[in-house]
């Protein structure tokens, strides 16, 4: 019998089973090719969309590249060994990076762009090599009467980027011979070979439109076929698509010398990323598209191990780019729960898992370290063919405020992170496995556990931060499945998931969950030391409260009495002819230093953070005080003038007796300070004495009920407890007590200054909780502007476009140009919204003094006018310039002169004068001057003394002019040197840069 032997055979759609028909989803597919970026040693990698006429996109890198033979032999041929050998680069295509585990498997990644678009137009660069581009339609593997030879790929070989355009023109018309077949006159010129090749393809797509219009059963149903011919016929090549990867090229070049890197420009888009253009679709598809871009950011952000390194080697990114220009950022390596984030938890477990299956490693819970923590196996590990060594470290918060150890504003902060950032990720080699940490992923049964008892199994993927650290060397049976859903379900797998699981509740346990005494026990120190820290820190701030009002209430009339004493004391110092007496002089003299003693007495009181209805009360105090301490200096001066030039004495008696009247009131006032101290130390030793005696007989007060009640049937181990109990509680309750007085008492010795301490942190935490609420508001404020501005510019561009389509005599009728001219108004004052935005892209120029005058003058129209302000530009201010984006610089000025124009219609003289002075710009208005208090809050957020003012101005103006490190400040003409209007208002800018 003679033997025979069959073969495989492949149709073209191998391709498509084994690249679209293996991905999961759109985030699967860009993880795997920026895996590939990784592998080829790229610095920067990016996926970004262009909406336009033709949306479409781009997965870009600056990678090692390839050459023509390099694609012919790998990259078009299925299941290479390239990636199976994990070869390492040669060192000239490593660029001089460190090395870098190859992460692509089976060589079907670059398959999935297939998922993205239905049409790649790849272009790549070798160092000292040519461009090479090839074009390829995916649609075309899908005709299952195709074998692989029958579907040919487009390509060219190039030397310059800049005929990109041209070349792709060329090779869309090339592709179409795959699917267009002219009649047979036009083929009379093949081959007979070539020609019976023509119509089995023929024939081919054929039978397949056939197929597909049968399964379908519409009349206007479009075949692949004719989708593909429609694209070559209709498709228009956008250039802009090319410009960002022309800039990481640039990049790269200016580093090795030359340009390297690999583009995958996708021409159509699928679903998934046709959504991000938002081409006039956003309404009906809205919360598509949110689940697209949160899908992406899941899948994508920490793509490299955000915890343990900071590889600024590789860079990631996705944005997309409207068709007016602007860039909405989606993804950034930066955005992510990174180390520092990690160690600042309360609750962190850092170790490792050996290759028998031990933890060992460092636990801390509520803020406190416990050491050194071992937990055996729960299940027999081999350490030979099971899941090997692999590092662990996690973090958590609480949940509940009451319970945390942290501050409620860090509990806040951390709060708000979970809901961006929580997730158990796993890295393999650094780079993340999918699809590990996603939110719709419980490989380790987290959520699953907790439902059966959330107290005891604690942890929750809400709520939980941090890694698995596994390597290739180290965990050779972890093998992801083709479609990357995670890992084979293999013994590995199985073994690290039940080491994981087990792991978890075991820290729960013994640290963290409801069966853990250690929880029982610090969430009750944890409680009592933050209600005695509270109740302490309210005593001290109505302490601090009640001294100052009083303080204000008992001083004012002293104040009053002293201010009129001191101007009569001038007056009559001024005025009597009796300034030649010397005797005189010294009664006048005598009187002074009554003044001076009780001005120091009477001194303005410390200010607490908020003073409410105090506030006009405490300036008017301050102000009369200054006018009080002025006229005694004054007084001093024309004193000791005509002391001197009355005196007899000697010059040296003179001085001495200058001095010892000095020292003798100063002597007096440490008496009298020495007696106070006194008689206030002598009531608190009292009292801290009567408090300890008292405090001796706590516990024994409390316990002696629970002894007295002992019987024989009494179970003594819960009395003996029960007692335990009540001496912790009371023990810690005194040891707070009392070393607070020891501590207090400490600080006093060493010299602090506990009231102006305290104050200033009371301040200071006052600030801090006003500023953390204002920043809220401002991220509401943000996000609410940027949705606006988002819409604003769509709006502005279609209203722009509509306008401009109208018929000439249309444009002619008065109200064209009243709605044209109202459109430019109203698109100008979204500009001045623009620096609100949290994203987007501006291009920098160059802004002269006489662009900022022009623009200022365009701005308020008539309204200098309207409410009779002079304004003064000065020669020097109109020659300067300054390099920097136009709507950072513009908002400024007109938000300076918009509250200007507030505060000088107050003056009489209403004026406002710009000038560059020492490279310095100088915004002064006539209006009136800051209060002194107000100075350092101006520029806080929120904070206004205008009537009906949102204090967003002018710190919207530092914040921005910060960006470009621009300064700015108001000047004190009492203090600086620098401004044009002495008793109004002057404002500084400080450019970065600037010419003149």
């Amino acid at each position: 019998m003679q033997m025979r032997s069959l073969s495989f055979k492949a149709r073209a759609r191998t391709i498509e089973h084994l690249g679209k028909g293996q991905i999961a989803d759109c985030p699967t597919a860009v993880s795997e090719l920026w895996k590939n970026a990784y592998d080829a040693y790229a610095r920067d990698v990016a996926l970004y969309t262009l909406d336009g006429d033709y949306p479409c996109g781009a997965l870009i890198d600056n990678g090692c590249g390839m050459s023509l033979q390099q694609i012919i032999d790998n990259w078009l041929v299925v299941g290479t060994e390239s990636k199976t050998r994990k070869n390492t680069l040669e060192e000239n295509e490593r660029f001089g990076l460190s090395i870098r585990k190859t992460q692509g498997e089976k060589g079907i990644g670059r398959l999935s762009a297939a998922f993205l678009s239905p049409v790649t137009f790849l272009v790549t660069k070798k160092m000292d090599n040519n461009y090479v581009a090839l074009l390829i339609d995916w649609r075309l593997f899908e005709n299952h009467y195709l074998s692989f030879d029958d579907v040919t790929v487009p390509y060219r070989e190039f030397e310059k980027i800049d005929s990109l355009s041209d070349i792709l023109s060329d090779l869309i018309n090339e592709l179409k011979q795959n699917v267009y077949f002219p009649s047979e006159d036009e083929d009379e010129d093949e081959d007979e070979v070539h020609h019976l090749n023509h119509l089995l393809i023929k024939s081919a797509w054929e039978k397949f439109s056939e197929d597909e219009k049968t399964i379908n059963g519409k009349s206007d149903f479009v075949t692949t076929q004719e989708k593909i011919i429609n694209f070559c016929d209709d498709f228009k090549v956008n250039s802009d698509v090319f410009v960002p990867w022309e800039e990481i090229l640039i990049k790269v070049e200016k580093i090795d010398g030359d340009k390297h890197g690999t583009a995958l420009f996708l021409l159509e888009l699928g679903r998934d990323l046709s959504l991000l253009t938002n081409a006039g679709d956003l309404a009906k598809d809205n919360a598509e598209l949110s689940d697209v871009e949160q899908s992406l950011v899941d899948t994508l952000r920490a793509f490299v191990n955000p915890y343990i390194l900071d590889d600024l080697s590789f860079s990631y990114e996705i944005y997309t780019i409207k068709a007016n220009g602007y860039h909405r950022q989606i993804l950034k390596q930066s955005d992510v729960f990174s180390k520092s984030d990690f160690d600042a938890l309360e609750h962190t477990v850092v170790g490792y898992v050996d290759e028998k299956g031990w933890f060992r490693g460092r636990v801390k819970a509520f803020g406190e370290d416990k050491g050194e923590v071992v937990i055996p196996a729960s299940i027999s590990v081999n350490p030979n063919s099971g899941v090997g060594p692999f590092e662990i470290q996690i973090g958590t918060l609480e949940f509940m405020a009451q319970n945390t150890s942290h501050t409620e504003r860090e509990h806040t902060h951390f709060d708000l992170k979970a809901k961006k950032y929580a997730g158990l990720m796993v890295f393999r080699d650094n780079l993340r496995v999918l699809p590990y940490g996603r939110v719709d992923n419980d490989f380790f049964q987290i959520e699953e556990r907790r439902s059966w008892n959330a107290g005891r199994y604690y942890w929750s993927n809400r709520r939980i931060f941090g890694f698995i650290s596994i390597t290739q060397s180290k965990n050779k049976e972890l093998k992801d499945k083709s479609g990357r859903e995670g890992f084979i379900r293999n013994q590995a797998a199985r073994e690290l998931k039940t080491l994981v699981s087990d792991l978890l509740t075991s820290l729960a346990d013994r640290f963290f969950g409801g069966k853990s005494e250690d929880r029982k026990e610090l969430l009750e120190q944890v409680k009592r030391e933050k209600e005695l820290r509270k109740s302490a820190q309210q005593q001290a701030r109505k302490s601090t409260q009640k001294s100052f009002s009083e303080a204000l209430k008992a001083q004012a009339p002293v104040l009053d009495a002293s201010l009129e004493a001191a101007k009569n004391l001038k007056h009559k110092l001024e005025n009597d002819h009796n300034k030649n007496d010397y005797n005189y002089i010294k009664e006048i003299d005598a009187d002074l230093t009554n003044l001076e003693s009780l001005r120091t007495e009477i001194k303005t009181p410390t200010k607490p953070p908020k003073i409410g209805v105090f506030e006009e009360r405490y300036r008017n105090y301050r102000d009369k005080y200054n006018e009080f301490s002025a006229y005694i200096l004054e007084m001093k001066l024309i004193v000791n003038k005509l002391d001197s030039e009355l005196n007899k004495l000697e010059p040296s008696l003179v001085g001495k007796n200058h001095l010892d009247k000095n020292q003798g009131v100063i002597n007096a006032r440490l008496t009298k300070f020495n007696n106070n101290i006194n008689e206030k130390t002598n009531s608190l030793l009292n009292k801290w004495g009567e408090e300890i005696k008292s405090d001796r007989g706590i516990y024994y007060s409390k316990a002696i009920t629970i002894v007295d009640s002992i019987n024989n049937n009494t179970e003594i181990e819960n009395v003996l407890n029960l007692l335990d109990s009540i001496y912790i509680e009371t023990i810690d309750s005194l040891t707070f007590k009392y070393q607070s007085i020891s501590k207090g008492l400490d600080r006093l010795f060493e010299g602090v200054n506990l009231d102006s301490a305290f104050s200033l942190s009371e301040e200071e935490r006052e600030y801090f909780e006003d500023k953390a609420k204002s920043l809220n508001a401002l991220a509401q404020l943000g996000i609410s502007v940027e949705i606006l501005s988002h819409e604003l510019e769509e709006m502005d561009s279609m209203v722009t476009r509509g306008l401009n389509s109208l018929p000439s005599i249309a444009k002619e009728h008065p109200g064209f140009t009243l709605a044209l001219n109202a459109h430019r108004s109203l698109t100008q004052q979204i500009r001045f919204l623009s620096p609100l935005k949290i994203s987007g892209y501006q291009s920098r120029q160059k802004i002269t003094g006489k662009n900022i005058m022009d623009y200022i003058l365009k701005f308020f129209g008539d309204r200098f006018e309207r409410q009779r302000i002079s304004i003064e530009f000065g020669d020097d201010f109109k020659k300067i310039s300054v390099n920097d984006i136009p709507s950072r610089i513009y908002p400024v000025f007109t938000n300076i002169l918009n509250n200007a124009m507030y505060w000088v219609s107050l003056a009489d003289k209403r004026i406002i004068k710009i000038d560059f002075v020492n490279s310095l710009v100088i915004i002064a208005n006539s209006g009136p001057a800051i209060d002194p208090d107000d100075i350092s809050r101006l520029f806080e957020l929120f904070y206004s003394k205008r009537a009906n003012g949102h204090g967003v101005g002018l710190y919207l103006c530092r914040e921005n002019l910060a960006v470009a490190h621009h300064k700015i400040w108001y000047a004190d003409p009492n203090i600086e040197d620098d401004y044009l209007i002495k008793d109004g208002a002057n404002f500084v800018i400080q450019f970065n840069g600037v010419e003149s």
